[in-house]
This record gives C-alpha cells, structure tokens and sequence, in this order.
C-alpha cells in the first residue's frame, strides 16, 4: 500500500515539472520567430545645399506665399480679402452651414443645394448689416 501513494506522488512531481517547463519553451520558440530577416539601415544622407541656401529658400517660399507642410500639403497665403468678404460675414456663412449638416467630414464632399446656398449666403448679409431683416433675392428673411 505504500507503494501507491508513492507512484502518485512521482506521477504528481512530473506533471507539476512538465507544466514549469511549458512557459519556457513557449518563451524560447516566440523569440526565435521574431529574429527574422536582415536589420535595415538608412545610408547615410549627405546634402548639396549648405544650412544657409536652405534658410533662403525657406524664407523666399514664406514670403511668396507658399510653405510646404509635407506630405504634398502646400498652404497659400492668406486671400481672404480678394473675395471682398469679412471676417464677420465668413464666419456667419460657416456657422450657418455648420447649422444645415454642410460641414465636410473625412471622404465625403457635401454639396448645397441651392436653396441652402442662399441661406448661408442670407446669414451672413445680416451678420454684417446687424438688420433683423434681409432681402434676399425677391424674398425678406426674418432673423
């Protein structure tokens, strides 16, 4: 009778080593999965332009206007002043087609219709003349 709980006893040991040692051969065979493939290095980069023609560049784009912002976004200067509008009566139209769901968001390109270019176009006429009323075309909106 001795003899039984004994080959428990071994039989308990070995699983309780087998089940130590899993964790350590899932941890040696995810390494080598990882160590794949050659490490890729830049060569290294040498310019043809000195700091100071490129500090000239960079301030001839700024003062034409133009300014790269990577990725091919190029910003231009500032022409709001050419569509002979304000301050005031741009931000009234934007908020206004913020108010109509005309806002364009990620991929899709929202176009007014006609009606809904009108009422922008309405709002901001009264941001800039402060009336309660403004004609717009052969109809009076009230604000």
């Amino acid at each position: 009778m001795t003899d039984k709980p004994r080959q428990l006893a071994l039989i308990f040991k070995e699983i309780i080593m087998k089940a130590a040692l899993l964790p350590i051969a899932f941890a040696l065979t995810a390494g080598a999965a990882f160590a794949e493939g050659p490490i890729f290095v830049d060569p290294p980069f040498t310019s043809t332009l000195s700091r100071a023609e490129v500090r000239a560049q960079a301030v001839d784009a700024r003062d034409a206007g133009l300014f790269a912002l990577g990725d091919g976004v190029v910003v231009v200067a500032d022409n709001a002043a050419s569509n002979g509008l304000s301050r005031t009566q741009v931000r009234a139209e934007a908020a206004e087609a913020l108010r109509l769901g005309l806002h364009n968001g990620g991929e899709i390109t929202v176009v007014p219709t006609a009606a809904q270019t009108e009422q922008i176009r309405t709002a901001g006429l009264r941001a800039v003349s402060g009336d309660k009323l403004v004609q717009s075309g052969n109809a009076v909106t009230a604000n």
